[in-house]
């Protein structure tokens, strides 16, 4: 596989900037999987189960990446998508309360530096983004954005009552118009793979009062994806950014069955039977996320840019009745970055990739200059890109067009309750 001529003909690319499938412009694939860990995802890829990951792994590098504590997901992908530490985005957690004590969620507003999606808009690269955390309410930029408030079904057309006035509640996307393309797309119940949900027979799980809610975190993925495929289509973004749940909201209820029975205290009542059944479950709902990521790959080529990322692992821990996973420590502070395309190859630096690498990263391979007061610097795989340096992005234009409440709040106050993520509510 390799002759002069093709040697030639990479170079030639590589210095003509021509790395996508669309007519020569620059596009960037980046899917983030909530919480892949990489207790499970390296054996799987010796053992080839997980065949687009892999893939990408061959053209380009797998590593783990660093992330950092405490290990909150709204926190870090907050930093992924601008490079700088929490402290300084002003995303800290998954809520907050309020001095009566009522609890709120972070969101959009609170972000106190501008996205990747709104350094793209100023240099006039077009962006798609499904379902990013704290992508709510969503702003105005040269692109599409379908926030993280998606996942509630129920949301769109929802109306909130105010005294004696009828309001609608905020859009969760953003240009006007896409509320309704969202719901047209959740409507659709087409498989998008070939792989059946594990959870849908609870025959499978003797005695787990849970598969019903772990059954439905399979379809939401795939609404996500539903939704990345449709802003694919309609508008060709040079960068497309989609968030995956699915896994971690899995592995917080199915970690024992990853763990030896020994790393519980007292034990986890589990019959072997049952303990099989949930690791397999486990296993094919990481092959269902990697078919899904084949799915989304199919818009894109060698010469384009993907990076697949996580922001954590997860460790034996006990939460409430029957989360049985955690990332607390150490031991879980690893996620995994996959990254293929032009100019990337396996680093001889041995400095350790973070989370706050990813924008940078994106910006340099796009040729656009990396913020100098970033806490990321451009990634150690990538070669044969100048960097280019800015003082700061801190005054591109955001710009967001209402706050007005989704009417998903307590939907999702309620399950990051669920999860251990948020103290429960004794108001009610």
């Amino acid at each position: 596989m390799g002759s002069p001529g093709w040697i030639g003909l990479v170079t030639l690319t590589l210095l003509l900037g021509v790395a996508c499938s669309d007519g020569g412009r620059e596009r960037v694939l980046l899917i983030g999987i909530d919480g892949a860990a990489p207790r499970l995802v390296e054996p799987m890829l010796r053992e080839g189960a997980l065949p687009h990951l892999s893939g990408l792994a061959e053209r380009g590098l797998y590593r783990k990446l660093l992330s950092h504590y405490p290990i909150e997901s709204p926190r870090i992908w907050t930093s992924m998508a601008t490079g700088v530490l929490p402290r300084r985005h002003g995303i800290e957690s998954f809520g907050f309360r309020d001095e009566q004590g009522g609890r709120h969620l972070f969101t959009s507003a609170h972000r106190k530096v501008p996205a990747l999606w709104n350094i793209l808009t100023a240099a006039s690269r077009s962006v798609g983004v499904a379902n990013w955390w704290n992508s709510y309410p969503p702003e105005a930029i040269d692109g599409v954005i379908v926030s993280d408030h998606l996942l509630t079904r129920d949301v769109l057309g929802r109306q909130r009552i105010t005294g004696a006035e009828t309001a609608t509640v905020g859009s969760i996307a953003s240009p006007e118009g896409w509320d309704e393309r969202v719901r047209e797309l959740l409507a659709d119940d087409t498989p998008l793979t070939g792989i059946e949900n594990p959870f849908a027979d609870p025959e499978r799980f003797p005695g787990w009062e849970v598969t019903e809610r772990l059954a439905q975190r399979f379809e939401n993925d795939a609404d996500v994806v539903r939704v990345a495929l449709a802003i694919e289509r309609e508008i060709h973004p040079d960068v497309m950014m989609v968030f995956l749940p699915g896994i971690d909201r899995v592995s917080h209820m199915l970690w024992a069955t990853v763990e030896p029975e020994e790393a519980y205290d007292p034990p986890i009542p589990m019959t072997p039977v049952l303990r099989a059944a949930g690791l397999a479950a486990m296993r094919e709902y990481y092959r269902y996320t990697d078919a899904l990521i084949g799915t989304l790959l199919e818009g894109y080529g060698d010469r384009d840019l993907v990076l697949v990322v996580s922001d954590h692992g997860f460790e034996a821990g006990r939460k409430l009745a029957f989360l049985t996973g955690v990332h607390d420590s150490e031991a879980s502070v690893d996620g995994v970055i996959f990254a293929a395309g032009p100019g990337v190859q396996a680093p001889s630096d041995p400095r350790r990739i973070s989370v706050n690498d990813v924008t940078p990263t994106v910006l340099a391979w796009l040729g656009l200059p990396v913020a100098r007061d970033m806490d990321g610097r451009p990634a150690s795989f990538l070669t044969g890109r100048e960097v280019s340096w800015v003082e700061s992005y801190a005054s591109t234009p955001v710009e967001r067009p209402g706050s007005r409440p989704s009417g998903a709040e307590e939907d999702i106050l309620e399950e990051l309750e669920s999860l251990g993520y948020i103290e429960r509510d004794d108001s009610h």
